[in-house]
């Protein structure tokens, strides 16, 4: 009994002593486990939003470039451009465009031949701020224009040269008179009367027309004092003589009371010059037109409506 006794109790204490220990290392194994446990759960609440996988890689690379000398190049960029703010180093941008203009130079030389292309008509005195005239597109007269007249208070935008009026039988001027368009117009319709008168008085119609003063930057009866005369704006022409195709001619000094003929020639071209100017002065006007016809087309009365014939 002795023997089988001994070996039973050392069996037995071996046997709970190993029993002891596999429960102490489950209560180990199971309190660590729950620790964990509760751990995992913790971390779970508070990563899950910031995805606890990713951060861990950002975290070690900006350690990694701070350390590297690759890293201080790009903390360098931003002083640079702040020492570009400031006044002190401004010459080193403006020695840039100092550069650009060498090889911007050669293009920009076409700009300037184009301009100056596009300019050169522009600079031709002879057509600056001129109007084209009816006129002379109509071949009612046969005129040209000429440059621009200015002459302080005097001058006219638009002049003409004009050497003949009249569409069908032109009628030329014994030298050229210089005019506006509108008078040149007026007389071109003037003309078709005058020839009329011509016809029935002298047999023949007219050849060529001797005239006075045209275009004269002066008063009027060239007098001192007083208004700018209509010469002055190239609105006026003075008739002095009639020549016709038969060789018979006639002068308003000597023709106005002269021959039956010359009167009532010049007395139809007075009356029919009435309805085509708005100013006409003969000899019965005043002295200073006793071997002049004066024509214009200047305004008289607020609406340029009122008509002076004498």
């Amino acid at each position: 009994m002795t023997l089988f006794s001994r070996p039973t109790r050392f069996h037995l204490f071996i046997l709970l002593s190993l029993a002891a220990s596999v429960s102490s290392l489950t209560l180990v194994s199971f309190t660590s486990d729950g620790n964990a446990r509760d751990r995992r759960g913790y971390h779970s609440r508070t990563i899950k939003p910031a995805m606890p996988a990713v951060p861990p890689i950002p975290l070690d690379n900006p350690r990694t470039e701070v350390a590297s000398p690759q890293a201080q190049k790009p903390e360098e960029k931003p002083a640079g451009e702040i020492q570009k703010a400031d006044p002190q180093e401004t010459p080193v941008p403006d020695q840039k465009p100092a550069i650009k203009p060498v090889p911007d130079s050669k293009p920009a030389e076409k700009p300037e031949d184009e301009t100056t292309e596009k300019t050169e008509p522009a600079i031709s005195p002879d057509r600056i701020y001129q109007n084209a005239c009816p006129a002379i597109m109509n071949g009612d007269v046969e005129a040209e224009l000429v440059p621009p007249l200015s002459e302080g208070a005097c001058g006219e935008r638009s002049p003409l040269k004009v050497t003949a009026i009249g569409k069908d039988n032109p009628v030329k001027f014994a030298a050229p008179v210089i005019t506006n368009c509108a008078m040149a117009g007026s007389l071109a319709g003037w003309i078709m009367d005058v020839q009329k008168e011509a016809i029935k008085n002298f047999g023949a119609p007219i050849e060529s027309i001797t005239t006075g003063s045209d275009y004269q930057c002066r008063k009027v009866n060239n007098g001192h004092k007083g208004r700018v005369s209509e010469h002055a704006f190239a609105n006026a022409v003075d008739i002095i003589s009639f020549k016709f195709t038969n060789g018979k001619t006639t002068e308003l000094g000597s023709g106005w009371k002269g021959k039956p003929e010359e009167q009532q020639f010049w007395s139809s071209l007075h009356k029919a010059s009435c309805e085509r100017f708005m100013t006409v002065i003969g000899p019965d006007g005043d002295a200073a037109h006793q071997g002049n016809l004066h024509l214009d087309l200047g305004c008289h009365g607020k609406s340029c409506e009122a008509r002076i014939c004498q």
